[in-house]
């Protein structure tokens, strides 16, 4: 999928750092920046500029709009090879980025999630790795209206999909997309729970 004008990119990215600077994943990865909110701002943006540039590259990528104001990004079913070389590319970065401790956090989270989804039968499953509005965009439908395209692509596919939340207000959200809770999981990096959701593949009304 092509990418973005470069400053639509940026536009995106501090959006979905202004979307997502309370999760306490994106909290705890960039432990560097203490309580500089201003710093933590700058950090996430450019983190989510590499996760935009790797779904470009290897994956989905769905504008919120042609203001910036959001994005969704998926793994799909991209060859492996290429989506394990566009994660490898970004993790050199993220490490530079997040400093010792924070890639250490993100390593580690990353891990505890991983083997929680190894329970669950997603190998072959789309990913809604990071999806996001501008709080100044929150509340004219754009969340649903992101999301459409990919879970069109989703089932037009006939794949399942999931994803993962620390926001339990949002899982009314989900569920009206067609997303079902299939565990709920203390995290030990962050100190929080967070929500696995699984969306069935068309055709099928429960999980496997």
């Amino acid at each position: 999928m092509p990418s973005a004008p470069h400053s639509e990119a940026s536009r995106t990215a501090r959006s979905l750092a202004a979307a997502l600077i309370g999760d306490p994943f994106y909290r705890t990865v960039t432990v560097a920046c203490g309580e500089d909110e201003a710093a933590r701002l700058a950090m996430l943006t450019h983190y989510f500029s590499l996760a935009l540039a790797e779904g470009w590259q290897a994956g989905r990528v769905d504008l919120a709009d042609d203001a910036g104001s959001g994005a969704a990004i998926w793994t799909t079913d991209a060859p492996a090879a290429l989506r394990q070389a566009a994660y490898a590319q970004r993790e050199i970065a993220l490490r530079a980025l997040l400093g010792e401790r924070g890639f250490a956090h993100f390593s580690a989270i990353v891990d505890n999630m991983e083997h929680a989804l190894a329970q669950h039968e997603l190998q072959d499953a789309w990913y809604l790795s990071i999806a996001g509005i501008d709080p100044a965009g929150q509340g004219q439908g754009l969340g649903a209206s992101v999301l459409a395209p990919g879970l069109a692509a989703v089932d037009a596919a006939r794949a399942a999909c999931f994803l993962e939340t620390y926001n339990e207000r949002s899982l009314p959200f989900y569920g009206r997309l067609g997303f079902l809770v299939e565990g709920r999981y203390a995290e030990a990096v962050t100190g929080c729970d967070y929500w696995l959701m699984r969306r069935p593949a068309a055709g099928n009304s429960h999980a496997d």
